[in-house]
């Protein structure tokens, strides 16, 4: 039970993130050509769900990493906190109406 809280501490955001940028996922071509072959078979598949998932999920950590790499400030207004919002917002948005909304 003592090493629960030890076990969390890699769970932050700010962990996560650099474990993220450590692996540079951006600079692999295998990384790359796995991506593009992932999403032309869920829209030939027509694995929608699958496909907003996992889009979704990149987006937010997009956006995360985006906003960790600025200089944003939690005790004063600032554009992250701003950009962070309205970015979560339309992920979401895009979220909902392809999971609810969006009718085949």
């Amino acid at each position: 039970m003592d090493q629960i809280p030890q076990w969390m501490q890699h769970l932050q955001t700010k962990e996560v993130i650099g474990y993220i940028n450590q692996l540079d996922l951006l600079h692999n071509w295998w990384f790359i050509a796995g991506a593009v072959l992932f999403v032309v078979l869920c829209l030939w598949l027509k694995w929608r769900l699958l496909l907003t998932c996992t889009l979704s999920l990149t987006g937010l950590i997009g956006l995360a990493t985006y906003i960790s790499t600025g200089n944003t400030n939690l005790e004063q207004s600032s554009d992250g906190i701003f950009i962070f919002v309205g970015g979560g917002a339309a992920i979401m948005f895009f979220f909902i109406y392809m999971v609810f909304m969006r009718g085949d």
